[in-house]
């Protein structure tokens, strides 16, 4: 009889968790694990800086799968026992359906080395794993073609970027909070998005692409396709250490802040290796090399300061959290599903 290596590693995984953590480490071959991150900088920036980190960490590999959070949790749930991937991505919305549906495991604080450098804020108050890094969406725009940078969410809506502005959908946490500030602008809530609509049927003359996701988006800047949209902070600093035309802004009522974590897949194939990996993620030295150009993602370890272009959107982590939004999606992630069709449906160039 054959036996396949993830059913192999899964066995081994799951007699190591039988013994209470307590890894064997002398014969022990090099671990392999599979994590997702998201399309675009993220991918890019995991690919430079996590992966060869924990190569020189724990002498393993790590194998990673672009993926939107809303498409992560399908997988996963369609194969509970044998999961394509050890340790998954999430925002915050994506991750509370994700705990309820059993697929996560709690993070094993005790055997954490990293962990202890986490402040309070950024720590799963249900004992799941904790933020790793925290994303700021604002308005993306191409200085030589808008030179007066926008201070609002209307100015994608002005005359004058007819067929030059981009979307991307509810599939993604950037177009989920930019719709829920679009229905707050217009009389809506976090729970009433109808005026989003109305208002995004009012955009679509000015609309010239629609993205499939938040790394599309910020590639039709460097496309030349469009000249203003609403993007991630890391996905525009990204594109401007490669010399592409793009700025970022805060609009007036706030940029939007989104919690990132890496989370521990239930029947992963290989704990001591999980643990290793997301330890290496949340080290200080590896979140300086995820804060450092080009990458600029925001650290969650207490011991990373914000450096470089970093200081230009915050002056701290602290004044990141404090003074920008932060959304409540306990209470809208349960109509998310309703609005993807919906926004799928309706909007269209």
């Amino acid at each position: 009889m054959s036996l396949s290596r993830r059913s192999l590693l899964t066995s081994g995984s799951a007699a190591l968790a039988a013994a209470g953590l307590g890894w064997p480490t002398s014969s022990r071959a090099a671990p392999s694990i599979v994590a997702t991150t998201y399309p675009g900088s993220f991918d890019e920036a995991f690919r430079s800086v996590v992966g060869p980190a924990f190569k020189k960490s724990s002498d393993g590999s790590v194998t990673f799968t672009p993926l939107l959070g809303v498409d992560q949790i399908g997988k996963i749930q369609a194969s509970r026992n044998t999961p394509p991937f050890d340790v998954v991505l999430f925002d915050e919305g994506p991750l509370i359906p994700a705990i309820a549906s059993g697929v996560l495991e709690k993070f094993p604080v005790d055997h954490s080395k990293s962990y202890a450098d986490i402040p309070s804020v950024f720590r799963h108050p249900d004992g799941y794993a904790p933020v790793i890094t925290v994303q700021l969406i604002g308005i993306a725009y191409n200085p030589k073609k808008i030179t007066k940078p926008p201070t609002s969410w209307e100015d994608l809506w002005k005359p004058e970027h007819k067929g030059r502005v981009g979307i991307t959908g509810l599939g993604s946490s950037l177009g989920t909070a930019f719709m829920v500030e679009i229905a707050k602008l217009n009389g809506g809530s976090e729970t009433n998005i109808e005026p989003a609509f109305e208002a995004i049927k009012k955009l679509l003359p000015n609309v010239g692409a629609i993205a499939a996701s938040p790394g599309a988006l910020a590639a039709l800047f460097q496309q030349g396709e469009i000249d203003i949209a609403f993007n991630f902070w890391n996905n525009v600093a990204l594109l401007a250490a490669k010399g592409v035309d793009i700025a970022f802004a805060k609009p007036k009522s706030g940029a939007v802040v989104i919690r990132t974590s890496a989370q521990i897949v239930r029947n992963n194939q290989d704990p001591k290796a999980v643990l290793d990996y997301l330890d290496t993620v949340m080290s200080a030295e590896t979140q300086k090399g995820l804060e450092a150009a080009p990458w600029m993602m925001m650290p969650t370890n207490s011991k990373v300061k914000l450096t470089g272009a970093n200081l230009t959107v915050a002056k701290s982590l602290d004044d990141l959290v404090s003074n920008n939004v932060l959304l409540d999606w306990t209470k809208f992630q349960p109509l998310r599903g309703e609005w993807i069709t919906r926004f799928n449906k309706e909007v269209r160039i």
